[in-house]
């Protein structure tokens, strides 16, 4: 949704009815898209829609305060820091905790005895953006986009208070201030170390991600840091690149028992109903979610979406009920093409070409079409006129994918990138000196995403070790055996002097 910086209210280049503003009242920031005659979403019943609603990013301050091409704003922090969790101002993080026992804020939804806890009600009436149910305050507004994302906030904030609970124990003189900031402490260490030890290589590929700068140091303390280098998130990446993941969404959310029958679920949920819209999937259906996220295929990285990320992620009511669409009743729903928001956010960003960005990172040259067929899914110059026009999100969503990894070539250079600098310019990162004592720092190297999942869902007793990869039944274990280790906070023991 876009929204006016100051007042909050809503920013509109289109009228409701999908028609162009006349120019009078078309403000400067709009760069609405352009929807095709043909296009077989947005003709429906009783009229046709000509635009789609696009305002420009608001523009930023240069990271070395000099002139230069426009850069945006980013309202994410740069660093792995936990910020979904926690917010990105002092304001935010403020407003998520209960000042008490170093805890966040939690809501018991249905106020039964033992009933687990889940994120705090957001009473923001922007949160759930175009949705009508229940959503959570989190430190991240999109927490609520859909339900895969509302899990994982909600089983962080978990491990958060689970965390603080025991370092309370094992240190009662410790005040609210001390619990919460360690137990924070140990929270984005454990991002930090899944990201780099199990997700990327995952993402990029085992040897990839060991021969190019990306392995962790399995003991001692790291010398990586480099204050020369900017940490700062690249307009490239954050732009071209991170919109990949949408591609992996499945439109239906597989429900998963506690089964060792891999492919074997209990039903599943069309991901359309529940954007925006995730307290009805958190309360019934979280533990089945969670194996989901373990289990569930993802989709391939490419240019095709599923329809319901394509057509519905940025719904919004336009039409009675009772309408027709092809001999279909309709709800009157019009969903936002995500896929065409993310290429006009290339454009208005002014990132360079697919090509440009294959010479930065050193690939083949490629001096005409013959060449770019070799590299690349056919269908991509269908659509461009020029093969050396084709811009950089289509171009690595349409590229061919390189040994075990899930992407490209040029989509993994530009993400090895980010994630050299990410680390190496991060003062705190986890296993520097001075962060952790040597006992503790052994202990965070033993976080996995599996531990997180056992240790703060309602009721999951087996989970594989690595749940980025795909399980077979022999991978599973309990979550109270030794594969899966778990982290001793007796290493945060303070001793008190006595006189």
């Amino acid at each position: 949704m876009s929204i006016m910086r100051k007042s909050k209210i809503p920013f509109n280049c289109c009228y409701d009815n999908g028609t162009y503003l006349p120019s009078p009242l078309r403000h400067k920031m709009c760069m609405e898209v352009e929807i095709p005659e043909d296009d077989s979403v947005f003709v429906r019943p009783r009229e046709r829609r000509l635009c789609m609603n696009y305002v420009r990013s608001v523009p930023a301050m240069r990271s070395d305060c000099t002139f230069g091409p426009r850069e945006q704003m980013n309202q994410a922090t740069h660093y792995l820091d936990g910020s979904m969790i926690y917010g990105s101002t002092e304001k935010k993080m403020r407003s998520l905790r209960t000042k008490s026992n170093g805890q966040l804020l939690t809501n018991i939804i249905c106020k039964r005895q033992g009933e687990p806890h889940y994120m705090p009600r957001e009473d923001d009436d922007n949160a759930c953006q175009y949705g009508i149910g229940t959503c959570y305050k989190a430190g991240d507004v999109r927490a609520n986009g859909f339900p895969q994302l509302t899990v994982l906030h909600t089983l962080w904030m978990r491990e958060h208070n689970r965390l603080a609970k025991q370092l309370s124990y094992i240190n009662p003189h410790w005040g609210d201030e001390r619990i919460f900031q360690e137990a924070r402490k140990i929270v984005i260490a454990s991002i930090q170390h899944i990201t780099y030890a199990e997700w990327l290589p995952a993402l990029l590929g085992e040897n990839y991600t060991r021969q190019n700068g990306l392995e962790l140091l399995a003991e001692g303390y790291s010398n990586a840091y480099n204050e020369t280098v900017d940490p700062a998130v690249s307009n490239s990446f954050a732009t071209a690149i991170l919109p990949f993941s949408n591609s992996m969404i499945s439109d239906k959310l597989n429900l998963y028992p506690e089964n060792p029958v891999m492919d074997k679920n209990d039903g599943e949920l069309p991901l359309n109903k529940y954007f925006n819209e995730p307290n009805h999937a958190m309360v019934h259906f979280l533990d089945q979610l969670v194996r989901g996220l373990a289990r569930q295929n993802t989709l391939e990285v490419q240019m095709g979406f599923s329809s319901e990320i394509m057509d519905n992620l940025y719904k919004f009511h336009l039409a009675p009920p009772d309408a027709y669409y092809y001999g279909r009743q309709w709800d009157g729903y019009y969903g936002m093409d995500v896929l065409s928001l993310d290429i006009q956010r290339n454009r208005d960003h002014g990132i360079p070409s697919y090509q440009q960005f294959r010479k930065y990172c050193g690939l083949e040259d490629i001096k005409n079409k013959q060449d770019m067929l070799k590299i690349i899914n056919p269908k991509v110059l269908k659509v461009y006129r020029a093969w050396n026009d084709i811009e950089l999100l289509a171009g690595a969503l349409f590229e061919k994918h390189e040994d075990d990894a899930m992407v490209g070539p040029t989509m993994r250079c530009i993400i090895r990138e980010q994630f050299i600098r990410t680390r190496i310019a991060d003062r705190y990162f986890y296993d520097l000196p001075k962060v952790f004592n040597e006992y503790q720092l052994a202990e965070i190297r033993k976080v996995t995403l599996a531990r997180v999942f056992c240790d703060n869902s309602d009721n999951i007793t087996t989970m594989q070790k690595n749940v980025f990869l795909k399980p077979t039944t022999p991978d599973l274990q309990l979550c109270n055996s030794h594969s899966i280790p778990k982290i001793n906070l007796n290493h945060w023991f303070e001793k008190i002097d006595t006189i």
